[in-house]
């Protein structure tokens, strides 16, 4: 048969546009990632750069729009196999280098597939690598809150775009405390870059949404569930930090936080604690649970002595945006039980410390006054 490689070489951009027509996802697999290795006139021989290429044009069914467009630019649909370039032996200085030797890995000319057979899931490892450089692309575009809510992600799930299995959405698991702070905007900023760190490692991911990890349980799951009931809603600093569990990064000097921001906030408070006179400084009671007026059992995230006086910094998440009335309703029990000041510091406004310094110093200034 002729050779018509050189031919197909010089084609292959066309193909690969009328591809990029078709299916953004299997252009940017075939464009980064796979070259022309042969063509007879009967038999397409595409090179790939992995074995993981080629599972993914397979079970994506990215074969099938690859001959769609082969047929429109060459007006026939050659049969199309996979090869993994095996990499060239090394060989010693002035000597000839042998040509590297094709390893035939898999055959598409056959597209379909058991459809019980899930093989576009992606490798943990691909997924954790998709979720850190997204992280970092975020944070040097100046997002330093959705890059830290990406550094406390736990895993990432796919999940089936469609019923046709033509993309994938991707699920990040995260503690439960931080589900609410994944808003319409933070994932709104996270979706394009993730979409697109993802493409670069062949996988097509349609929406980022997040959800609560899975709680570990044992056979002595009721018997637990039965004691927590007992004790009721309320919690203390005492049992939050005998509770197993405790996310990583969440803990200082035996007090344990609900969140990322509340360390932040803590070690501001010990930052202003610092650079006051031990005769004139502050107290710290971090999530310290109260009875408040008639009988409410409420935990401030931080109630806050100094000159005689008390005050409560509370740091509000999203979340709290909907909750304007009760927040309200909570501050004007906690001024009739005897709290002097209230300050309400926002997530977005703890990225920075100079920034978080400055709003510490003006409670404390209100708190004296």
């Amino acid at each position: 048969m002729a050779d018509m490689t050189t031919d197909m070489r010089m084609l292959w951009p066309q193909v690969l546009e009328a591809i990029k027509y078709r299916r953004r996802f299997t252009w940017i697999l075939l464009a980064q990632n796979t070259s022309v290795h042969s063509y007879d006139g009967t038999t397409l021989t595409l090179g790939a750069t992995s074995q993981g290429v080629c599972d993914n044009l397979v079970g994506s069914g990215s074969t099938a729009v690859l001959e769609e467009a082969l047929a429109e630019i060459l007006g026939t649909r050659p049969a199309v196999e996979l090869v993994v370039e095996d990499k060239a032996p090394f060989t010693p200085t002035g000597s000839t280098p042998q040509s590297p030797a094709p390893e035939v890995r898999v055959s598409v000319a056959v597209t379909t597939s058991d459809a019980s057979s899930d093989t576009t899931q992606a490798p943990a490892p691909t997924l954790q690598l998709v979720l850190a450089q997204t992280a970092f692309l975020i944070h040097e575009q100046g997002n330093s809150q959705a890059a830290a809510l990406l550094a406390d992600v736990e895993d990432v799930e796919l999940v089936p775009g469609n019923r046709f299995g033509d993309w994938q959405d991707a699920v990040l698991i995260v503690p439960p405390y931080l589900v609410a702070r994944f808003t319409e905007n933070v994932t709104a900023a996270i979706q394009p870059v993730f979409g697109h760190v993802a493409g670069r490692h062949g996988l097509e991911i349609g929406t980022v949404t997040a959800a609560p990890a899975l709680p570990d349980i044992g056979d002595d799951w009721r018997q637990i569930l039965q004691e927590r009931l007992a004790k009721g809603a309320a919690s203390n600093q005492a049992s939050r930090t005998r509770a197993k569990g405790v996310a990583p990064g969440l803990s200082r000097e035996g007090f344990v936080f609900d969140s990322r921001e509340e360390v932040l906030v803590y070690e501001a408070l010990k930052r202003a604690q610092a650079a006051l006179p031990e005769d004139s400084t502050i107290s710290i009671f971090p999530l310290p649970m109260g009875r408040v007026g008639v009988g409410n059992a409420w935990t401030p995230d931080f109630l806050v002595a100094v000159s005689g006086r008390v005050g409560i910094i509370e740091v509000d998440g999203p979340h709290h945006h909907k909750r304007f009335a009760a927040d309200s309703t909570r501050d004007r029990h906690w001024r009739n039980s005897g709290i002097v000041h209230i300050e309400r510091i926002l997530v977005e406004e703890t990225s920075a410390d100079a920034d978080l310094d400055a709003l510490v110093r003006q409670f404390l200034t209100r708190l004296r006054r």
